[in-house]
């Protein structure tokens, strides 16, 4: 099994902004339009980043970015994961809020 990288402080802040920037686009055009397909797919590339993170970084050190993230911007994670045609989002997903 291959070792996470740790990330030098100042990498750290670069992935905090570049998510606190996602999210706040993600929540900016669920705001315009609630399930459009703009929100859609902001969801989904902060679902990739966060599932990348996870890879490089491990779960700890992303769920602590994550929290990082959350007291920034003070906005939530959407749940991510497998979209019906409907719309609806199967699976639990431990870092969403609920309703998002």
């Amino acid at each position: 099994m291959s070792k996470n990288v740790e990330l030098d402080a100042a990498m750290k802040q670069r992935v905090v902004d570049r998510l606190a920037w996602s999210l706040k686009a993600f929540h900016d055009a669920e705001e315009k339009t609630p399930g459009g397909f703009e929100s859609l797919s902001w969801r989904g590339q902060l679902g990739g980043f966060r599932h990348a993170l996870d890879i490089t970084v491990g779960r700890q050190a992303t769920s602590e970015i994550l929290h990082v993230v959350r007291c920034k911007t003070g906005l939530g994670f959407p749940h991510v994961g497998p979209v019906t045609d409907s719309g609806d989002i199967f699976g639990f997903d431990s870092e969403a809020t609920p309703g998002l």
